[in-house]
């Protein structure tokens, strides 16, 4: 569902997906449809969701439009039993996402969230060298992520974000605190610092985020309307994707270059994996593959529906944080969280 502008991306990682095919596509703007499903060889065409669900015999959807409409998709899906794929984030808030988990529960359906930066090789090899020790106790961890995106102009194809209240956070944010839980598993609190910089866009551009655990403290820095330095941030057109990520324990530092070359450095030596340009087009590859080799085994979805309430709980946080200019213990969502 959605012919936008990022469902090429995601038709692309289709087309490396084993045991799927794409049956239908649905956009009620034809302009947009049938150039994408002539390109994409998908035969059933449809500018009504009801129409689609009706007219087509299939295993599940995967819902690839605006944040706005995914609730009314869900539903929709979830009412005809089939396994929803949805793109991130799922809700325009933390209530309603507890609402569409639920639906989904009582109805019998599968839902995933289509958050796939977890599956970067860079963070899945950094979570290995976590988990093997080899870092000793991680004690301090920091994301920085800088790129010229809002300033000295707002130009690009998802042009709605401009319009959006709630911005990087929200749509960057999600990425990111993702990331986090991925490494180090759910955070005790969020503080948040947020600014809008460009008068281009309505909301924030500009974030600091700090999340605190027992014995770690992580930081996120992110913005969109920074002058990147070379050599150190991504630079227009450099396709690679890579944060800035550095990663203290007691016997060893992992850091992660915008280049992809991930480090690790102890007291005795050095280590390096590098990982080409290549990897966040794999990483959309991998999370879909997941998908479905999750509904041939059973297996619960690394990003359930159910798993990513943390994630819209911290996205939230972030925001009641920003607002009030306090640490938000995560205790306090929790009455909110499935």
């Amino acid at each position: 569902m959605g012919a936008g502008a990022w469902s090429e991306t995601q038709l692309a990682a289709w087309s490396g997906v084993g045991r799927a095919r794409i049956a239908a596509l649905c956009d009620r703007h034809p302009e947009r449809r049938e150039p994408l499903a002539q390109r994409w060889n998908i035969s059933g065409r449809f500018g009504d969701v009801g129409a689609m669900l009706d007219g087509t015999a299939l295993d599940f959807v995967d819902i690839c439009t605006r944040p706005t409409s995914h609730g009314d998709l869900i539903r929709q899906v979830a009412a005809c039993g089939l396994p929803v794929l949805c793109q991130k984030p799922f809700a325009t808030s933390l209530e309603e996402a507890c609402e569409l988990v639920e639906h989904c529960e009582r109805a019998g359906v599968r839902l995933m969230i289509n958050e796939n930066y977890r599956w970067q090789r860079w963070f899945r090899q950094a979570r290995e060298v976590i988990a093997a020790g080899r870092l000793g106790r991680p004690f301090s961890a920091r994301m920085i992520r800088r790129i010229r995106f809002t300033l000295p102009r707002f130009e690009h194809a998802q042009s709605y974000l401009a319009k959006m209240p709630q911005l990087i956070v929200y749509e960057m944010g999600a990425h990111w605190l993702d990331v986090f839980r991925y490494l180090f598993g759910e955070p005790q609190s969020i503080y948040a610092r947020t600014n809008q910089v460009s008068p281009h866009v309505q909301g924030e551009d500009v974030a600091l985020l700090v999340l605190g655990y027992k014995d770690l403290t992580c930081t996120i820095e992110t913005s969109w309307a920074s002058v990147p330095i070379p050599g150190i941030d991504l630079l227009p057109g450099d396709k690679t994707g890579a944060p800035r990520l550095e990663i203290e324990g007691t016997d060893a530092t992992l850091s992660l270059a915008c280049n992809g070359t991930l480090h690790l450095f102890s007291d005795t030596g050095h280590e390096r994996w590098h990982f080409d340009e290549h990897e966040p087009a794999r990483s959309h590859v991998a999370a879909q593959q997941h998908f479905i080799d999750c509904l041939d085994t059973g297996a619960e979805f690394e990003t359930s529906g159910a798993a990513m309430l943390h994630t819209m709980a911290l996205i939230h946080g972030a925001y009641l944080s920003a607002a009030e200019n306090r640490v938000v213990e995560m205790s306090e969502l929790l009455p909110l969280q499935h």
